[in-house]
């Protein structure tokens, strides 16, 4: 008697049932920690060489590269972008050379994490220095 293909549908069974109990992934928040800041002049010039690397709530990475002279650059999942910075209020906004338009993003700063909060979405991904 071949017990192989019932074994099989056993372990598979099992696996399943695993998935449908297991607490859900835990969803990115939307709103910033209360003790974080937002980007100021003084704070943006200060991330000049810093890299800052996290995750998406559909876990895609990104990296964010800033370079001198308020230069920038992203790294995700589908390709770079890059352009420059600036600070419009307490948003944080991107000139990308790729793209036709602007965007400007809520971030806060605390110790040597970046809070990004995407338009998108809502989601506020926490990115750390590298």
């Amino acid at each position: 008697m071949n017990t192989t293909l019932p074994m099989q549908a056993m372990a598979g069974a099992a696996c399943l049932l695993a998935a449908l109990h297991a607490p859900p992934a835990s969803a990115q928040p939307t709103e910033f920690p209360p003790d974080a800041v937002p980007l100021t002049e003084a704070s943006l010039d200060a991330l000049a060489g810093k890299r800052y690397v996290g995750q998406t709530q559909g876990g895609h990475w990104r990296q964010m590269d800033f370079g001198p002279d308020r230069s920038y650059r992203v790294s995700f999942r589908n390709g770079i972008l890059d352009g420059k910075l600036r600070l419009e209020g307490d948003k944080l906004c991107q000139d990308m050379r790729k793209t036709i338009e602007s965007s400007c993003n809520e971030v806060r700063v605390k110790d040597n994490q970046l809070f990004y909060k995407r338009v998108y979405n809502g989601e506020v991904i926490t990115l750390v220095a590298q």
